[in-house]
Formats: structure tokens, C-alpha cells, sequence
């Protein structure tokens, strides 16, 4: 349970808000509920709406901490407009979706080192918006994703971090301004050629996309990044030998021009 108490709005006398999570932990796809809770001031007003964005830490490619910024990643009105009398006090039970492309902030049974999502909740009031801190909420893989990163640990790849960065990818039914990267670090069997490795999710109602980047060892003549792209049917992923596919994929991309140093 996530609760969060938020400042008095719009000065002294205002009206001020309560959100609390029953549910603060989901797949994407999945959904996030609690109830928010609305304290009338010294004084009637009109509330235009009530609305709930999922947010994450977006940076850019290389950037430094302070190139970050807070970026939505869905934003949903909740509640319309109603009127709140002095000191009376409403409650809302609420539900927020959770976009199929929202970032991970947990697997392998542990948060992942660089991801921070919140929900945060908005009250317009005479036209003015009043923004909350955030609620951290925990975003699981979904079964197709666990599937493809349990069959990384398997070949040995060791979690290292991860982060939002702003772009897109070609090719990708991308609906968000930027993407989520899972970095590892190859084993031992892939230590000699490869520097490290990463993963993005991006995806639908039908399929899940898989992005692999190999960051290889490599002399100046050869290809240093190496990328692989993967379609999943998340209804029959039980069915392929991912661990399989991914030792192939990795020995021929290995053994990509240029010899190795």
C-alpha cells in the first residue's frame, strides 16, 4: 500500500488531496487502483477534474544526470468536474491503465538499478492545475518479457542497469518518445567479445518486439554495435527455444567482421 499526502492546493484555504494505492504494483497492460480522496478548503469551488499521469526519468543517449527530465507516459482523467462545498470531504475509488510500453522497474526478483515510474495526480481547479509528488509504482515483466531476460541469465549475462532515453526506434510500432534499455554484462563464455549487451520491450495488444544491442570488442575496421531484432507471439513463446535462437544469434554476430582484440 502507497500512501501519499499531498500539500494544501491553491494557498491557504484551499482544498487539498489524498491518493492512496491498494494497488501499486502491475504488468504493462495490467492496472493500478486506490482511492483519491478530496478535503474542501475554507471556501466552495468548482473542481474541473481529477487526473492520474504515469511518469518515468527520461534522459538522452550518453547524457549526465541533469539531461533528465519527468515524462509522461499515459495521462487519464479519473474523475470529472464537480463541486466541493467548504470542508467536505469526497472519496474516489480510481483505476489507472498501464500502457503495454511502460518501462520495467523490477525483475529478476529485485528493483532495477536506474528506473524510477510514479503516478502522479492532478487537481484543476478555476483552470489551474496543481500537480502532486509522485507515488512510486513497481512494474513486473509481463510472461513473454520474463521469458526472453530468464533465458539471458541462463547464457550467463549478469544485470547491470537500466534507463528511459528519449528517441525512436526505426522500424518499431513505437507509440512513446522514448524507450527503455535493460543493460547486461556478458559472462564468461561471451567475456572476450562483447563489452555488454541491452534490451528493449516495445510492445502490442498482439506481439511483443525484442531489441538486442551488442556493444562487441572489436577492431577499428569491423561493426563495434551489433543490433537483432525479434517478433514474439506472446501466446506461443512457451514454444521456441529461446535460449537456442539467442546462443545462434550471439555466435554469428559475434563473428562479424574483424577480429576480435
Amino acid at each position: 500500500m502507497v500512501v501519499k499526502r499531498l500539500m494544501r492546493m491553491f494557498g491557504v484555504g484551499g482544498p487539498s488531496v489524498r491518493t492512496e494505492l491498494k494497488v501499486a504494483r502491475a504488468k504493462p497492460g495490467g492496472k493500478l487502483s486506490g482511492t483519491v480522496e478530496v478535503t474542501g478548503g475554507d471556501h466552495q469551488v468548482s473542481i474541473g477534474y481529477i487526473a492520474l499521469a504515469l511518469v518515468t526519468d527520461v534522459g538522452v543517449q550518453g547524457g549526465l544526470l541533469g539531461d533528465q527530465s519527468t515524462e509522461e507516459i499515459s495521462r487519464q482523467r479519473v474523475v470529472e468536474g464537480f463541486t466541493l462545498a467548504a470542508r467536505e470531504r469526497r472519496i474516489f475509488d480510481i483505476t489507472c491503465d498501464v500502457p503495454l510500453e511502460t518501462p520495467l522497474t523490477r525483475a529478476f526478483g529485485q528493483p532495477l538499478a536506474g528506473m524510477n515510474v510514479g503516478l502522479r495526480t492532478e487537481l484543476e481547479v478555476a483552470r489551474e492545475v496543481d500537480r502532486t509528488d509522485l507515488d512510486p509504482v513497481e512494474i513486473d515483466p509481463m510472461p513473454a518479457q520474463q521469458h526472453i531476460l530468464d533465458a539471458l541469465v541462463k547464457l550467463g549475462f549478469q544485470f547491470v542497469k537500466a534507463d528511459v532515453e528519449r528517441g525512436r526506434l526505426r522500424g518499431l510500432p513505437q507509440t512513446l518518445p522514448f524507450y527503455q534499455e535493460i543493460e547486461f554484462l556478458p559472462g564468461t563464455a561471451y567475456a572476450a567479445q562483447l563489452r555488454n549487451l541491452e534490451v528493449t520491450f516495445v510492445a502490442t495488444d498482439r506481439k511483443l518486439h525484442v531489441v538486442m544491442e551488442l556493444d562487441r570488442k572489436v577492431g577499428p575496421l569491423a561493426d563495434r554495435d551489433i543490433f537483432g531484432r525479434f517478433t514474439v507471439d506472446p501466446a506461443t513463446i512457451a514454444d521456441t527455444d529461446w535460449r537456442g535462437l539467442l546462443t545462434d544469434w550471439l555466435a554469428q554476430s559475434t563473428a562479424r567482421k574483424g577480429p576480435l582484440f
